[in-house]
């Protein structure tokens, strides 16, 4: 493990965990703590991942450097980037993003309540504009995997919160009967890693309820189409194992459907696969997207 010394671990006694909440923080070298900047928040699972440069084999570098370079070329001004833990402490047992229904399954340290999408919303955000002067008006989420689904998740939950959002390679569960259900036989939650988030056995209402197709077929379309949206995911060729090519495009018909379009260059990359590498050329073409929402949102309320 090779932790990117930029980036600067903060950990608090968590009220809503009951366990220790931890982040990694970038704040860029010009930063002010008394003027309000931008803030992506970069999900994935463990709060190490975006900011491990040895975060598997294909990896060269951070996502800081990614943002470092994105400014160098002018196309984006200073952000901060927020890597909130939203996994247990190991990375055993993903938290994607629910208040867990058994979280006495989970034998996994830092897990605590479980409650993490309320960590996420009620404390990470707060803490963000409290502590680092994160504008509450300019906020956007970037996802690899299940950071992915997290992403759009928390979008759909809360259309109001965010400007921009991306993901790259999205594990997002398939929907049956025009969204109103969890498809029945999709094995992607059924592995034990997801009892505590999801419960034993798998309640056909609760998989509903954290089924981000299912959310956003029932969220305010009108905040849903404010909001920037870049998804990309691997190729065809290497599916199932390399890509997650048929989710992804299944999450760009339901986005169609709600009049919405993808503001990716290119959805399916040919050359991508499911690495930190390719994540990482993702948010290389996030950012300015991200940027630029960020400007006219600001603008806006000027």
């Amino acid at each position: 493990m090779e932790i990117d010394p930029r980036a600067r671990l903060i950990e608090w006694p968590s009220a809503i965990l009951g366990v220790t909440g931890r982040m990694y923080v970038y704040t860029p070298p010009d930063y002010q703590p008394d003027v309000p900047l931008p803030v992506v928040y970069l999900l994935r699972g463990h709060e190490r991942e975006w900011v491990n440069r040895r975060e598997d084999e294909s990896r060269i570098g951070s996502a800081i450097d990614v943002y470092e370079r994105v400014r160098a070329r002018g196309e984006a001004g200073p952000l901060l980037l927020a890597m909130p833990g939203l996994a247990s402490a190991d990375n055993r047992i993903p938290g994607l993003l629910a208040d867990f229904a058994a979280p006495q399954l989970a034998d996994a340290p830092g897990v605590g309540s479980g409650r993490f999408a309320t960590f996420f919303f009620d404390e990470v955000l707060p803490l963000m504009e409290r502590e680092f002067g994160a504008h509450p008006a300019a906020r956007a989420l970037t996802g690899f995997s299940l950071g992915g689904y997290m992403a759009v998740k928390a979008v759909a939950l809360r259309p109001d919160l965010f400007v921009s959002v991306s993901a790259y390679d999205g594990s997002f569960p398939y929907a049956s009967d025009g969204g109103r259900m969890a498809r029945r036989y999709d094995t992607l939650l059924n592995a034990a890693m997801f009892d505590p988030a999801l419960g034993r056995p798998r309640d056909p209402e609760r998989m509903r309820e954290h089924n981000p197709i299912c959310l956003l077929l029932r969220a305010d379309r009108a905040a849903l189409r404010r909001i920037t949206w870049m998804i990309q995911y691997g190729p065809e060729h290497i599916e199932p194992w390399g890509s997650n090519f048929y989710r992804g495009e299944y999450l760009l018909r339901a986005l169609a459907t709600l009049g919405i379009a993808n503001a990716a260059p290119v959805a399916a990359l040919p050359d991508g696969a499911h690495t930190w590498a390719v994540a990482d050329r993702h948010l290389e073409q996030a950012l300015p997207l991200h940027y630029r929402a960020f400007e006219r949102v600001l603008a806006s309320r000027a």
